[in-house]
């Protein structure tokens, strides 16, 4: 299973630029030019597991990020809705005799509907 820690994957970064920097070292020490360097398959190999261990990690910090963008506006929205319960409480009195209302309206339509069918 692969890492998901971000020092992990740095530290692994850095020991391939080492073994690319010793390889590269040894190629040229041998004389090899630099097109074939560039072709050897080693070379090759290490330069993309870098930029494997670089994508990854980008994407640990991308994953980071997000995470304390939710953080914020989970705060946030407590923020608000301690809020908005603070200004609901005054309201809600006033809210009550609308609801009173609205069923006193309710049981006169179903006095309305019981004196059709008794008709």
């Amino acid at each position: 299973m692969p890492s998901k820690s971000r020092e992990v994957r740095i530290e692994q970064r850095r020991v391939l630029e080492k073994k690319l920097e010793t390889r590269l070292a040894k190629l040229a020490a041998e004389g090899i030019s630099k097109e074939k360097i560039l072709k050897d398959a080693l070379v090759k190999n290490l330069k993309s597991k870098i930029k494997e261990t670089n994508a990854r990690i980008a994407a640990v910090d991308k994953n980071e990020q997000k995470i304390q963008d939710l953080k914020a506006a989970k705060v946030q929205k407590q923020e608000q809705a301690k809020a908005g319960k603070a200004k609901e409480a005054a309201p809600e009195k006033e809210a009550k005799p609308k609801k009173k209302a609205a069923a006193d309206g309710a049981k006169k339509a179903d006095k309305k509907k019981d004196d059709a069918k008794a008709k």
